[in-house]
């Protein structure tokens, strides 16, 4: 079983977070779901963020305007042009039936977003609404910032353009439940290459990394890492891991 772990805040292209249950200026709350992108039913056997939440939401998220618009020299975000998005990530209904949704997202600045930690669903009440976390867009991501793409173990993603980032959170203002079994808080990560093609990640706090496995249908395990000390200067360094390098699936 893996458990709810403290994530890394993030520092250069990040999602400024507010208080839990608070709202930022100009809005209330964030209104759910997206159109874009369609509720996913609890997965059998898996309380973690699936893969079709994972997959619909970065295609939505990475096609609004600017989401991937990099300086092709420095590999920069640049202001005026690039844009980052957040999305809330929440969950709904009761124990024995949950769905996984994402809110509108909200727009912010070439290297920054707020999340919001408050969600107004049309379909169900506030007392069948569990906050779990967020998600947001990276317009670059070579070289990543230090504390934020530096909290994954592999040094694989120079030749991505794009990315997608979700923070899961403990359930919003009580734990998510289902069947018994507490949602499993996971960051995750969508990887988009030149080509277009992506990969997909999961890193759990049991220092479990999972990539997601077109030829098994499935999660694969790509080892087991655990967090180190910033160096010298104050950047994050990249997890210790079981087998180093660690290295992402090529399929």
């Amino acid at each position: 079983m893996k458990y709810a772990f403290p994530f890394l805040l993030l520092v250069v292209g990040c999602a400024t977070l507010p208080p839990p249950n608070t709202t930022v200026q100009g809005a209330a709350i964030a209104k759910g779901p997206w159109s874009e992108v369609p509720a996913v039913e609890m997965p059998t056997g898996d309380t973690s963020i699936p893969i079709a939440l994972l997959r619909d939401v970065a295609d939505a998220l990475l096609k609004r305007p600017g989401a991937k618009v990099c300086d092709p020299v420095t590999k920069r975000p640049i202001v005026g042009l690039s844009t980052e998005y957040c999305s809330t990530v929440y969950v709904v209904g009761d124990r024995d039936s949950l769905s996984w949704r994402v809110t509108e997202p909200s727009q912010g600045n070439h290297n920054s977003c707020k999340p919001f930690f408050a969600v107004k669903d049309d379909d169900y009440p506030a007392s069948q609404v569990w906050v779990v976390g967020y998600i947001h867009n990276h317009p670059c991501s070579a070289p990543p910032s230090s504390l934020d793409l530096g909290a994954w173990p592999t040094d694989d993603f120079d030749p991505y353009v794009a990315m997608a980032e979700v923070r899961l959170i403990p359930g919003n203002p009580i734990p998510a439940v289902h069947k018994n079994t507490s949602i499993e808080m996971a960051s995750a990560l969508v990887a988009e290459r030149q080509d277009g093609t992506r990969i997909f990640l999961r890193y759990f706090s049991t220092g479990e990394i999972q990539q997601w496995s077109d030829t098994r249908a499935g999660w694969a395990t790509l080892g087991t890492c655990a967090p180190r000390e910033p160096d010298s200067r104050g950047h994050g360094r990249t997890p210790q891991c079981s087998h180093e390098p660690l290295r992402l699936l090529r399929e």
